[in-house]
């Protein structure tokens, strides 16, 4: 190849630009957007209700008054009351839920408040039924059975309901088999009322799992935790459509995730331990929850590993893995004025913080 003096220069110019200083409003930028974030580390003083008195609490909401409803493998949902007190919520059983049936495990999982307030979905992973539950009449009905599991939920300002279907299983067993080996069984769906026939957003992805949408209601997020990012789709709530618009996030194993009051991105990041906030007003990403150690790190990518190689890797899925928490992380959710993070995780305690 031929070097001449013109591709000398170019490749300095190119050098000297990469590497030139930010502009004083590029560093001022990223210094509001690295104030606007704490770091928060786990500390076992931290659990909530701190007596192991929830089981299997994937997901949950905050209510107006202060009160936070989480997922509950026992009973459907708890409802857990300031001082830390909690009981079953909903009277799942009135509804036909039960833990242990004949064929399978119960899996409650995602947990959504309606636009108004005044309802909760809840849909089950396991099984792929779908409830409903009146807050203030403590009633539950079952509204919709999935042919599959239905791993998260989202309710528009219409009443439509948009969910996942992160493989086509039956039963738990079959839905740790898509976490195993990565397989394109994930899907998108939208109901457009309660009474509707569900329609096919998108199909084909690795293991589709949490699902919101921005303030506006116009940007759809649907993790895809087999692939290690986060999509979005352009919607208009008022008819259904959709349209694939891009990956927004890649973050290791991205489980629920969900909008804080800034517009945020907030993505629970299991294999990592961690949460992470996705700020796109600057373009950049922060951890905001960490509780990650050394031997998490060190399984973690062996997990990452294994999965570009396309190697089986549930056997990785040990406590060492997401110790100190009680449980794998999963998710988190905020209180309604935005001080207070829950952590939400496979185990029997939520982890509570402040967040300023």
């Amino acid at each position: 190849m031929k070097i001449t003096v013109c591709s000398v220069l170019f490749f300095v110019i190119t050098i000297v630009s990469c590497n030139s200083p930010k502009s004083d409003k590029e560093t001022e930028e990223t210094k509001k957007s690295i104030d606007n974030f704490p770091y928060i580390t786990y500390n076992e003083e931290n659990l909530f209700p701190g007596d192991g008195s929830l089981l299997r609490v994937e997901d949950g909401v905050s209510l107006e008054d202060g009160r936070v409803v989480v997922v509950d493998q026992e009973n459907g949902l708890r409802i857990i009351e300031k001082d830390g007190s909690n009981r079953p919520f909903g009277n799942f059983k009135d509804a036909g839920f039960f833990k242990n049936s004949p064929e399978k495990i119960a899996g409650p999982n995602g947990l959504v408040l309606e636009y108004n307030g005044n309802h909760l979905l809840m849909c089950d992973v396991s099984d792929g039924k779908i409830y409903r539950t009146n807050i203030a009449l403590e009633k539950t009905e079952l509204i919709y059975e999935h042919n599959y599991g239905v791993n998260a939920i989202y309710s528009d300002k219409t009443g439509a309901i948009w969910f996942t279907q992160c493989a086509e299983n039956t039963n738990m067993g079959e839905m740790f088999m898509a976490l195993n080996l990565s397989v394109p069984t994930g899907a998108i769906f939208r109901m457009a009322d309660l009474k509707s026939i569900p329609t096919k957003i998108a199909d084909s992805l690795y293991f589709s799992n949490g699902i919101t949408m921005d303030k506006d209601e116009k940007v759809l997020y649907v993790s895809e935790t087999m692939m290690d990012r986060v999509k979005s789709f352009n919607v208009d709530v008022t008819n259904g459509k959709a349209e694939y618009s891009g990956v927004v996030a890649n973050v290791g194993t991205p489980d629920n995730i969900i909008m804080d009051n800034n517009g945020n991105l907030i993505v629970a990041s299991p294999a990592n331990n961690q949460v992470i906030a996705f700020d796109f007003k600057h373009n950049s990403q922060h951890i905001i929850f960490d509780a990650s150690t050394k031997e998490n790190q060190e399984i973690a990518n062996e997990w990452f590993r294994r999965s570009h190689l396309g190697l089986p890797r549930a056997e990785l899925v040990t406590p060492n893995l997401f110790n100190p928490l009680p449980g794998l992380l999963t998710g988190m959710f905020f209180s309604k004025d935005g001080q207070t993070l829950y952590i939400a995780n496979l185990g029997n305690d939520l982890v509570k913080l402040e967040y300023k």
